[in-house]
């Protein structure tokens, strides 16, 4: 890295400038972030509501292995920023390229292993005779390609790291033009109205758009360029991997966990109320999954900062960008909140394809689902700037209790509590579901202050 890139990184960054810094990779997390959500658009008005169910059922087990890229990335920024910031590039060229390597080999036997038990997988979840069909057409085109779904997660991290983070945004709106304009051909032409031809002209686009994003970065760091990294002779030494994957196990566990709780959230919905009930829940994520686009996109986006200030030992510039930060996450998550709660309607009724009762239901549940929003932005940003500070066991500590304990404790105690409080009915246990999201997150929120609170003498921030 420059001496000018350096400089760059060490400053003391208003509030403007850290967005300008960070709105590249926001912008990149969030287009990556539209795959599945355009293929619900196209699908769910060309293949009707039971193929768009399919695909939300599916997805999660893909976003679940796709999650070791993110893990990789961020957890291997975290390491190879600290190593630039101590002055030695070489090494942190070495350190890069033994991740990439190793994720390819990683993704390249998950690939093999997803082939045989995704349909079992499938029918564990409780998917109907009707959905499977639509799952495993979407699935069958899809698994030979999540070696590079990873890669796209993982090379969004780096390309920050490697100073480049306007040529992540460039390859992420080319895949997005790909995967959209694919969606717009096969889905909305070759498909004709066949929902199950729909649904595999949506995984074709989906897999083309993953072409762009993961291969041409793996291009790029190997040719010869500009950046501060490139790839080359790895560092075979275990601990490395060892130490980006327990910097970013708590990324890796935060995406999991979501994929596995929205499995959760999808069988109950399937139980209550069938097929449309996971279309509803479907619609709801897809708002969801923009939201946390840009929150774990200011996170992944200001992680390289923090970490090579933290290696530097620039504690003024690391207290300035916590304070910072801190001001642009609270704002962020006001301020979507109020959006959506405004735009409610008119987002479900992208996806509803003109059935009112599907709207209505979509609707009721957006309502309350939004306001967990007001508390998702803290917990998001807290374990990103831990892993970036090299603290695997806080930023996963947080991301465990927030993804997974918080999520289940709330989804089990507050329908109960709905249910007995407002009648013994489905509908009281319903709502109780969706108000559920907002507990964990309220949970979420205030065990994150406390740590920022404990880990501030410690880390100088």
């Amino acid at each position: 890295m420059s001496e000018t890139d350096n400089r760059a990184l060490a400053q003391n960054m208003s509030v403007g400038k850290l967005i300008v810094f960070v709105l590249p990779t926001i912008i990149a997390l969030l287009i990556a972030s539209l795959y599945s959500i355009v293929d619900g658009v196209f699908v769910s008005n060309v293949g009707g509501t039971t193929a768009f169910a399919a695909i939300n059922q599916v997805s999660p087990i893909f976003l679940i292995i796709a999650s070791i890229g993110f893990m990789f990335g961020t957890g291997g920024t975290a390491l190879v920023s600290k190593v630039q910031g101590e002055g030695d590039p070489k090494r942190a060229n070495a350190i890069f390229s033994l991740l990439t390597y190793a994720l390819i080999t990683i993704g390249v036997i998950f690939s093999i292993v997803l082939w045989f038990v995704t349909e079992p997988i499938l029918k564990a979840l409780g998917t109907t005779d009707d959905m499977m069909p639509f799952c495993m057409a979407y699935a069958h085109i899809i698994i030979p390609a999540i070696t590079l779904f990873m890669l796209q997660f993982y090379f969004q991290s780096f390309f920050a790291c490697a100073g480049k983070p306007v040529l992540g945004l460039v390859d992420t709106l080319l895949s997005g033009v790909v995967n959209i304009g694919g969606d717009a051909f096969l889905v909305g032409v070759v498909a004709n109205g066949d929902p199950i031809k729909a649904v595999e002209g949506a995984a074709v686009a989906t897999s083309a758009g993953l072409l762009v994003g993961g291969l041409v970065p793996l291009i790029y760091f190997f040719a010869k360029n500009k950046s501060s990294l490139r790839l080359g002779k790895p560092e075979f030494k275990l601990r490395y991997i060892g130490a980006t994957c327990g910097n970013g196990i708590s990324e890796f566990f935060t995406n999991v966990s979501a994929s596995f709780i929205n499995m959760v959230y999808n069988s109950l919905f399937l139980y209550m109320i069938g097929d449309m009930g996971v279309a509803a829940y479907g619609t709801v994520g897809y708002v969801n999954t923009i939201f946390g686009a840009i929150a774990s996109g200011y996170a992944v986006g200001v992680a390289p900062l923090v970490a090579y200030n933290f290696g530097a030992k620039n504690t003024d510039a690391l207290k300035n960008l916590h304070k910072n930060s801190l001001t642009i996450v609270i704002g962020y998550s006001v301020i979507a909140t109020i959006v959506i709660e405004v735009l409610a309607t008119q987002l479900a009724g992208i996806f509803a394809h003109g059935d009112a009762q599907l709207l209505q239901i979509t609707v009721d549940g957006l309502r309350i689902f939004t306001l967990s929003f007001l508390f998702k932005g803290i917990p998001t940003y807290g374990s990103g700037f831990f892993t970036a500070l090299n603290d695997g066991f806080s930023s996963g500590f947080i991301s465990a209790m927030r993804t997974l304990v918080f999520n289940l404790a709330t989804i089990i105690a507050v329908p109960v509590l709905f249910f007995h409080l407002f009648g013994s009915s489905y509908e009281a246990a319903y709502y109780g579901v969706w108000y559920s999201i907002v507990g964990s997150e309220i949970l979420a929120t205030i065990m994150t202050f406390i740590f920022f609170k404990v880990k501030k003498k410690k880390y100088q921030y």
